[in-house]
């Protein structure tokens, strides 16, 4: 199976509907994506290992954390190495995060960013590192995280929320200059996405200060 074929495939039409997509974030992504990838998973010798992650992302659907956390820990006994690996791993990550454990979640998410394959899961979870950060209190390391990303990937079609977010965190710091100045950017370089009203309304009333 092309996993990276089947990816940029669920990708382009998130990206055509994004409007749809408002707070969306790498692993709420992810999620979407492993549809794709579960449709052509019997042409893997992967097939259990395929079927068990959807068994345990239908658990994390469900809030059952302890249920998915065993489950993560015996399907990496049996197929860790596999082509789902890095799935796996964000579902692992994904489990951290919405058990508030945003420290190791930005970790997991980390090394996702770095090794992930296929890449295109890369740039989703640096998106969820910012997220993670953020939400661990960690606002300078979450600036740099989403400065990453744009860094890395300024044609990303998440990269209008990263820079939503990197203004955000910049309000947070106390930074309103800064701020205004990222919510003019997206003005510009987004006229089409559906934060601009947002953007424009943050600016006018930072300005104001």
């Amino acid at each position: 199976m092309n996993l990276e074929k089947h990816i940029e495939e669920a990708a382009r039409w998130i990206r055509e509907h994004q409007e749809r997509f408002w707070a969306i974030s790498g692993t709420t992504l992810l999620a979407l994506l492993f549809v794709a990838l579960l449709i052509n998973h019997r042409e893997t010798e992967n097939e259990e290992a395929w079927s068990q992650l959807g068994s345990i992302q239908g658990q994390l659907a469900q809030n059952k954390w302890e249920e998915a956390r065993k489950g993560l820990d015996v399907w990496n006994v049996r197929f860790q190495g596999s082509d789902a690996s890095t799935y796996a791993k964000f579902l692992k990550a994904d489990l951290l995060y919405r058990t508030s454990d945003y420290i190791q979640a930005s970790q997991l998410y980390g090394e996702i960013a770095i090794t992930g394959r296929p890449e295109p899961t890369r740039p989703l979870a640096l998106s969820a590192q910012i997220s993670s950060e953020e939400m661990a209190g960690h606002i300078s390391q979450a600036q740099t995280v989403a400065q990453t990303f744009l860094d890395r990937y300024p044609d990303h079609f998440l990269a209008a929320p990263a820079y939503m977010t990197q203004a955000r965190l910049a309000e947070l710091a106390g930074n309103s200059a800064a701020a205004a100045a990222i919510y003019d950017r997206v003005v510009l370089l987004f006229p089409q996405c559906p934060w601009v009203a947002l953007a424009k309304a943050r600016s006018q009333t930072l300005s104001k200060k």
